[in-house]
Parts: C-alpha cells; sequence; structure tokens
C-alpha cells in the first residue's frame, strides 16, 4: 500500500519534496513534504506527509502524544493504515489531521477510477463451464476494468440525494472473446474478431466498442452478483450471435431510371455456429458502495442500484 501511497501523493500535492528531517518516529514512515494537496482541503502553508502502516493494533492517544512531542513545526497528515482510537482527536499539542483505512481506501480507490492512479490486482482464477470450442485467452495478462460512466457527485445531485457516504468498490463481470465468420445469404462468409461484455448485474451481453474503456483493475473490495444472473453455457452463443450478427443492405433491388440499383432490402449476415471459437476472462465493472437506509450497490456503468 505504502507505495500506492507515494504514487498518489506524488499526483495529487503540490511541490512535493522529499527533504530528510530529523525526526523519525517508529511506526511512522516519511513520505515528504508538500506545498499543498488540494485534494484534501489543504491549499497553502506546507505539510508534512506521513504513512502508519497496517499493523493489529491502533493507533493510541499516547503514541500521537509522544509523535508530537519532537514533531516539527507545522501540520503533518498521517495517512494511517491502522484502527485510530477516537481519544486521539484530542491532542492538541502540535497539529495534525490523520486520515482512517476508510478515508484511504475511498481516496485511492477514487484516483483509481478517474484513472489518475493504476494499481495490479490479485490473480482471479475463474470457472467456466465447457461452450463449444473452449480457448485460454492469453492476450488478457491482467485483470481489467471498465471505466465508469458516471460520476458519483452528479449522480447524487440529479436525484436530490446527498449526506449518504460511499466506497469504491469492483462488480464482477465476464468478458469473451469471439472469433469466427458472419455468413452471407449468398453463402460468402466474412471472418471477424469480437470482445462481448457479459454484465450479470445488468444481465445484459453487449459488445465492447472501445478497448480504450478498459484499464487495469485496482485492488479494491468486490462483490459477485447472483449466480442465476450469469447466462448458462446452453444460452451463451445464442446471447453473443444477437449481439454480433448484422443485417446489411443486399445488392437487389429497384432499378432508378439512371440505371443504377437501389437497394431496398435488408440481409442477415448470422454468425456461424460451427467456425465460432469463445473464451472468456474474468473482468470488472466500477461501483460504489452507498449507504442510504441500507447498503446498496451502485452500478458505475448504468447508474442503478442493486441490492447486496
Amino acid at each position: 500500500m505504502e507505495g500506492a501511497l507515494r504514487d498518489l501523493i506524488r499526483i495529487k500535492s503540490v511541490n512535493l519534496r522529499d527533504e530528510k528531517i530529523d525526526f523519525a518516529p517508529h511506526g511512522f514512515a516519511f513520505l515528504g513534504i508538500a506545498s499543498s494537496i488540494p485534494d484534501l482541503g489543504i491549499h497553502s502553508g506546507d505539510v508534512f506527509i506521513w504513512h502508519a502502516q497496517a499493523g493489529i493494533l491502533p493507533i493510541t492517544k499516547s503514541e500521537v502524544i509522544r509523535f508530537g512531542m519532537d514533531a516539527p513545526s507545522g501540520l503533518h497528515i498521517i495517512l494511517s493504515e491502522r484502527i485510530v482510537q477516537s481519544d486521539c482527536y484530542s491532542v492538541e499539542s502540535f497539529e495534525f489531521r490523520i486520515l482512517e483505512p476508510d478515508e484511504i481506501s475511498t481516496w485511492v480507490g477514487r484516483a483509481i477510477l478517474s484513472g489518475d492512479l493504476v494499481a495490479s490486482a490479485r490473480n482471479i482464477s475463474t470457472t467456466d463451464e465447457p461452450v463449444r470450442k473452449f480457448v485460454n485467452n492469453d492476450s488478457f495478462e491482467k485483470v481489467l476494468v471498465l471505466k465508469p460512466s458516471i460520476e458519483i457527485n452528479a449522480w447524487s445531485s440529479q436525484r436530490g440525494m446527498a449526506g449518504f457516504s460511499s466506497t469504491p468498490i469492483i462488480l464482477t463481470a465476464r468478458i469473451w472473446s469471439v472469433s469466427g465468420d458472419l455468413l452471407g445469404p449468398d453463402g460468402d462468409r466474412e471472418f471477424g474478431e469480437w470482445s462481448i461484455i457479459e454484465d450479470p448485474w445488468s444481465q445484459t451481453v453487449s459488445l465492447l466498442q472501445d478497448s480504450q474503456n478498459l484499464q487495469q483493475a485496482p485492488v479494491l473490495r468486490s462483490f459477485e452478483p447472483p449466480v442465476k444472473n450469469w447466462v448458462t453455457s446452453d444460452r451463451i452463443f445464442e446471447e453473443i450471435a444477437k449481439v454480433i450478427g448484422e443485417r446489411r443492405r443486399g445488392n437487389s433491388g429497384e432499378r432508378s431510371e439512371s440505371g443504377t440499383v437501389r437497394s431496398m432490402l435488408l440481409q442477415n449476415w448470422p454468425l456461424d455456429h460451427g467456425s465460432t471459437t469463445l473464451g472468456s476472462h474474468a473482468i470488472f465493472i466500477p461501483g460504489w458502495l452507498i449507504n442510504l437506509e441500507t447498503e446498496m450497490i451502485l452500478h458505475g456503468r448504468n447508474g442503478r442500484l442493486y441490492d447486496i
């Protein structure tokens, strides 16, 4: 986590300097001094940035007091992966602010979803039922996430909703790599390759139009959809074929006065079942866990709410 925090601080702070200071409190790693951190509402004056690594024990009031005894003059920001006891905030001997684990997760998550920060996800294995010809898709070396289509502040404002907390999460989905032939009405064949998104949350199958909508998946809490929401193996080709098949103008129709043929017919170019190869890989959809009257999942692509 410290590496991700260093990257985030470098991106989000102004005039970050890695200066040496004669102060090394136990349990706190010095990340640098910045002139400001607008993301955290700090717009002027030098701020000392520290990281408290994850641990079993919480940060206590006495630990904060010891920190402040020799701390240089100025504001100190502590990014804590440890739980913080509430009485720590009663210390007034020096100027400090602590970002607790939930606040750090939210900050990092927002930076990842906005594309400012990229983090690796742990390898995730999926057990797919056999579907006709199944291949391992080696082109996806890392698990990917779609970019969000909504911005949560705009989403809440449009609905007159405010005052709820939100935490970035990722939702499990599947990407299908499809190769095969489209069959023309006269026996013509046209080979193609497609990427298909299976979204079990909205229960839709759709064509991925632009690979730029994908980015490396962050290490965030993930949620699995109900098992019944996945398309079954005996239906997946049918659902994919509906998305890939095309209707094109044919070469026959009425002849105009100039002698040219004006096509009036649309001809089907379906996906050929026999030539099709399918392979699937895990993918994620961005989202938020929001607290209304109960916790609900906000889908980062369609803006709909789902029960946990």
